[in-house]
């Protein structure tokens, strides 16, 4: 810590994940999280909600509950260093909240697009900010998007920052602060809060070399791949992606059904839509072969390659459990870390041998039945589970999966390289010709994960109720609930909180695709399934992927949404 105009300043280096990220963000803001709520005012005449006075107060709340959003990073011969000025912290900068008129729904999802198009909104000198967009439609209805760089966030700490201000937004009480000091102390890169407990630095260094010894090994068994048909030009993976997302939703009934069912056979989101993922391909591949879209040497290729999947992992639980247990399962920083799982073959059934005359044909491919019977999708998906339950009982669980994070060097070079030619007209399709699907190896089918029930996290209603777990009212610690120290609420501030003034009628994130990357996820909330994709645009059209995401409705539905009872006992392989 220093001192500069009588204001403390507060710097440390970036760690090895923070700086891939960093650099992730320079290259035209890949991996930047934008998170999109629309809003209700639930009472009646409370235009004050989205007034200005009031967003700016909990725009300025959220800095000084979680100061690491008010940072900015500087570059150094030495690395990346975060440099936290209080002045920052306790004061609002001009592009920190920007106010906007819309109107309309469509009108929002523009605007999101836009972002995404255009250059990149933060800087290394701002890393959070948020837009306020009023309807001139509906006065009781506005929008919020939230837009933070990846390097001082995940998915749980932004549901923290989105769930904070809204709680601060609808209340008329300001719980207190803990002391800035205090709380720069608590952000420590991911590498320094592994749980190593007592041990001396050189066992620590030894434990790092096996994990990165194991990781390498385990990456070579992950040869060739495929993934959705796309344009991969020679150039495709050092152009910054051009961001596109798509959601589907089922219905409350159907989610039911399908969740239900996950349980009864034992399965978890997670596996599943790994298995599902395949299956889609597989019926997108069979349509575009039959129709002579798709050539016999590529289709004897991918017919046998194995399928790759990145999966992402939440590596907080297995931090200093004292952070973690008051607040840091939720608190603001990058905490994450992915994982490879390989699946067999896509599954084709008859389509194997390339003669579909004697298939049935619905919609133009194979049904879900002829492809991958119900028992053969069960044991996918038990494959899958084994493979995660390999990875999180090995010893040096958290050794392996950190030595896979430090790729600063490539991420570096190819942001600077981006920065010196930026300028330069690239071809929108094509640049530097078109690569063969052969040639990609190894390559994922997909990024993703299961984000599970977010309304554990992420409530509809504010102010929160004075007994939710998650209230700020409440005295008890809880892992997901950071920034707020103990106190005793006045009575009239748990009175005010039985009130909602607010409720989140649609809400969603995005994340800023990579270059030549799917990312599939899924979640729940509003007692609603959720699948929602992230792509490049530049490689994947949108028509590829809306056809892959109907077919991995369509899949959910078959698979998950309906009994098999009827079916034989378990017994094939895979």
């Amino acid at each position: 810590m220093m001192e500069e105009n009588g204001q403390r300043v507060f710097f440390r280096p970036l760690g090895i994940t923070e700086s891939n990220f960093y650099w992730d963000g320079v290259f035209n803001s890949t991996a930047d999280i934008v998170v999109h709520a629309h809003l209700r005012s639930t009472q009646a005449n409370d235009p004050d909600i989205h007034s200005q006075p009031n967003v700016m107060r909990s725009w300025a709340s959220v800095k000084k509950r979680f100061p690491l959003v008010a940072a900015e990073v500087q570059e150094y011969e030495s690395g990346l260093r975060f440099i936290l000025r209080e002045e920052a912290v306790t004061h609002l900068r001009p592009a920190d909240v920007t106010f906007k008129e819309i109107n309309s729904l469509h009108h929002a999802e523009s605007f999101i697009n836009n972002i995404m198009d255009g250059p990149r909104p933060l800087s290394s000198q701002l890393l959070a900010r948020i837009y306020v967009l009023r309807r001139t439609d509906r006065n009781d209805h506005f929008h919020i998007v939230i837009i933070i760089a990846h390097c001082v966030t995940d998915m749980p700490s932004t549901s923290t920052v989105l769930r904070t201000f809204l709680d601060t937004l609808s209340s008329r009480m300001e719980p207190p602060y803990i002391p800035l000091d205090e709380r720069v102390h608590m952000y420590q890169p991911l590498e320094s809060r592994l749980s190593y407990g007592n041990l001396p630095l050189v066992k620590r260094r030894w434990r790092r070399a096996l994990g990165y010894a194991i990781f390498t090994v385990w990456m070579t068994k992950f040869k060739g791949g495929h993934t959705l048909p796309g344009n991969f030009s020679q150039s495709a993976f050092h152009t910054p992606a051009k961001a596109r997302s798509h959601i589907s939703t089922f219905s409350t009934k159907v989610s039911s059904v399908i969740l239900s069912n996950c349980r009864r056979h034992g399965i978890t989101m997670n596996s599943a839509c790994f298995a599902l993922s395949q299956v889609a391909l597989a019926r997108v591949l069979c349509r575009r072969y039959i129709r002579g879209q798709i050539s016999e040497e590529e289709w004897d290729y991918r017919k046998r390659q194995p399928m790759h999947f990145t999966g992402g992992l939440n590596l907080r639980p297995y931090q200093d459990m004292d952070w973690f247990q008051t607040g840091g399962s939720g608190d603001v920083g990058i905490n994450i870390s992915f994982f490879w799982y390989t699946l067999p073959f896509m599954p084709l059934g008859e389509m194997s041998k390339g003669d579909a005359s004697k298939l049935e044909l619905v919609d133009g491919a194979p049904d879900f039945q002829a492809l991958m019977s119900f028992d053969r999708f069960l044991l996918r998906c038990a494959y899958v589970k084994a493979q995660a339950q390999e990875m999180f009982k090995h010893p040096r669980f958290i050794d392996i999966c950190t030595a896979g994070h430090d790729r600063v060097a490539s991420t570096k070079e190819i942001a600077l390289n981006w920065l010196e030619m930026k300028d330069s007209v690239l071809p929108e399709d094509g640049h530097g010709g078109k690569r063969s699907v052969q040639s990609l190896d190894p390559i994922a089918m997909q990024r993703g994960s299961a984000l599970g029930n977010m309304e554990t996290v992420l409530p509809l209603d504010y102010p929160l109720s004075p007994d939710h777990e998650l209230s700020p009212l409440r005295s008890a610690p809880h892992p997901h609930r950071a920034g707020y120290p103990a106190w005793s609420p006045p009575v009239d501030a748990v009175e005010d909180a039985k009130t909602p003034r607010l409720h989140i009628e649609y809400w969603r994130s995005h994340v800023h695709a990579h270059p030549g990357e799917l990312y599939f996820g899924s979640s729940f909330a509003n007692q609603q399934l959720q699948y929602f994709t992230s792509y490049d645009q530049r490689v994947f059209s949108e028509e590829t992927v809306q056809e892959w995401m109907r077919e991995l409705k369509d899949a959910a539905m078959w698979y998950l949404g309906q009994s098999h009872d009827d079916k034989v006992s378990l017994q094939s392989k895979l």
